[in-house]
């Protein structure tokens, strides 16, 4: 740790805050519901003026913008690197402000800032920040969501005893828009395919309206299916994919759950993606897959079901 007296906290959306409670590194986290660059409370889109004037109103006007300054927090972040972000470190009076040029702009206000680099995973830019600190440590390009022994006692139950010769595979359908997601009907038939086998146990992971995405069929072996959509808290999300051999997931938090895990995986990709490759540059984890178009070589569809099984099993066995 190369500063082992600093006071560090993080401003995040109350919607990802239980992510990152236990984190020992941390001293404090601060709500931060900032209305941009998010799917969770913009309302418009990025560029547009209502999306400048919501911004421009929390900055100025909010109460959480107003506590954050009353913190007097020296040296600030903005891992994005937005013109917003670096406007509200200006607000709060943070006077070493930090964040990335050639993104979404604000690199003008801030005192120090890193380059983007569409080839470059996001773990990694976020950690070139460290140098620009003063630091010289090393750290593992993955999240890292520190569970209780008790949230995984009550995952491990979830899943049943575990045998030797059954995989238990997460399957999450949910994605932040249609286009973004491989499709229901996909990931239907190869819930299909994976039953056909006895040898794997599956939980389908996700939101409420998740739930019916996976049509399940009366050929279905229900004792070795579970639907967990709309059932489990985040936490409790994370959890069941710490105790998983595989998952199966659009590009959406359940790729991220089991890049912290290091959880086997394949995310596979919606009709918005036009490269599998530049979206393993840079969202990928080294013990996992992307599947999706390859439009730059003439590859225009996304991932069929048996390519996602004959992927599956290639990485299931070596």
């Amino acid at each position: 740790m190369s500063y082992p007296n600093c006071h560090i906290a993080i401003g995040v959306g109350d919607w990802a805050k239980p992510l990152l409670e236990h984190n020992p590194h941390l001293n404090e986290l601060i709500s931060c519901n900032a209305p941009w660059h998010n799917k969770q409370n913009c309302s418009f889109p990025a560029n547009s003026p209502r999306t400048f004037l919501r911004g421009l109103s929390y900055i100025l006007f909010s109460q959480q913008a107003n506590n954050l300054k009353k913190k007097r927090f020296t040296h600030g972040i903005d891992v994005l690197g937005s013109r917003q972000g670096a406007w509200l470190m200006l607000r709060t009076g943070i006077k070493s402000r930090f964040g990335v040029k050639g993104y979404a702009g604000g690199d003008r206000w801030c005192e120090q800032f890193v380059n983007f680099d569409e080839n470059r995973h996001v773990a990694k830019a976020a950690t070139a920040f460290l140098p620009l600190l003063g630091a010289d440590q090393t750290v593992e390009s993955r999240p890292q969501i520190f569970l209780t022994n008790k949230e995984k006692e009550d995952a491990r139950r979830l899943w049943g005893a575990k045998s030797s010769t059954c995989k238990r595979i997460v399957i999450a359908p949910g994605g932040g828009f249609p286009e973004k997601c491989w499709g229901n009907e996909r990931f239907t038939e190869l819930t299909r395919l994976l039953l056909q086998e006895e040898k794997y146990q599956i939980c389908i992971l996700g939101s409420q309206e998740d739930r019916d995405r996976i049509k399940t069929h009366s050929s279905f072996d229900s004792k070795r299916i579970q639907n967990f959509c709309g059932s489990l808290d985040l936490r409790k999300s994370a959890a069941l994919v710490s105790e998983a051999d595989f998952v199966f997931t659009n590009s959406s938090l359940s790729m991220h759950l089991a890049g912290a895990f290091q959880v086997p995986s394949i995310t596979l990709l919606g009709e918005c993606y036009d490269s599998a490759k530049l979206h393993e540059k840079q969202w990928g984890y080294i013990e996992g897959d992307i599947l999706g178009k390859e439009t730059i070589i003439g590859k225009n569809r996304t991932a069929s079901v048996n390519e996602a099984h004959a992927c599956f099993v290639n990485l299931l066995h070596n």
